[in-house]
């Protein structure tokens, strides 16, 4: 499959869907630094507040991680050229999302909902629908509750953070689920590595108080930052 030029998307104005802050650079960094420089309007909105990577560090309480977080996210945009618009977060707790059906969820459900009509989105980029994490599959639902709420029909693209390293066999595409597309973003690769390098509570040992937190190791940073750019394109 060649790899096609990421201005061959015709949308203007793009919404990411990023589970954690992070999510946005190893997934559709490539799509974003492009697409953001070629003056195309980019809204980025983060699910949660990425605050339970490090659970047991006592220098770093959720309260204090989470505001980290957020403002790795900003500088992760700012790499990326992605600072027409601000980001919106949403703040939901990282691995403990309402369920859509509860009041909780109604109320995430329509405030993006909202969101979504309010910038006009022709785009969506979110996670694979069974990406093996909890938040990214919560993240997909939460998006199709909104895009159904608010009667939307954008043009919808879906990227896998861990599929490819955590995934078992059910959670590939089906038959005629979804189409394989990929982007040369070997034009804005360093931007999108460096993006990933702003976060540095995931990436680095900022955090050294909790010997069980996460950290995103070198293998998969190298495997998701690379010169193509792949997504699901759901099918009909």
């Amino acid at each position: 499959m060649k790899p096609l030029d990421p201005l061959s998307l015709t949308a203007r104005r793009v919404t990411v869907i990023a589970p954690h802050p992070d999510d946005e650079s190893l997934g559709c960094g490539g799509l974003i630094a492009a697409l953001s420089a070629d003056h195309r309007a980019v809204q980025v909105v983060f699910v949660t507040d990425g605050a339970g990577s490090h659970p047991n560090s006592a220098a770093w309480p959720a309260s204090r991680l989470a505001r980290q977080r957020r403002r790795e996210a900003q500088a992760a945009l700012a790499c990326l050229g992605a600072t027409a618009l601000p980001p919106v977060f949403l703040d939901l707790p990282d691995a403990g999302m309402p369920a859509l059906d509860d009041p909780a969820g109604e109320t995430v459900v329509g405030d993006l909902a909202a969101a979504l009509t309010a910038f006009g989105s022709e785009l969506v980029l979110s996670p694979w629908r069974r990406d093996p994490h909890c938040d990214h599959r919560d993240a997909w639902a939460l998006t199709e509750a909104a895009l159904s709420r608010a009667r939307l029909a954008p043009e919808r693209l879906e990227y896998a953070v861990w599929l490819d390293e955590l995934g078992q066999e059910g959670d590939q595409p089906r038959a005629g689920e979804a189409e394989a597309v990929a982007f040369d973003i070997s034009g804005v690769l360093a931007l999108k590595r460096r993006a990933v390098e702003a976060h540095v509570s995931q990436t680095t040992d900022l955090i050294s108080d909790d010997p069980t937190g996460f950290r995103l190791t070198a293998d998969t940073i190298d495997r998701l930052v690379q010169s193509v750019e792949r997504y699901w394109r759901p099918l009909p």
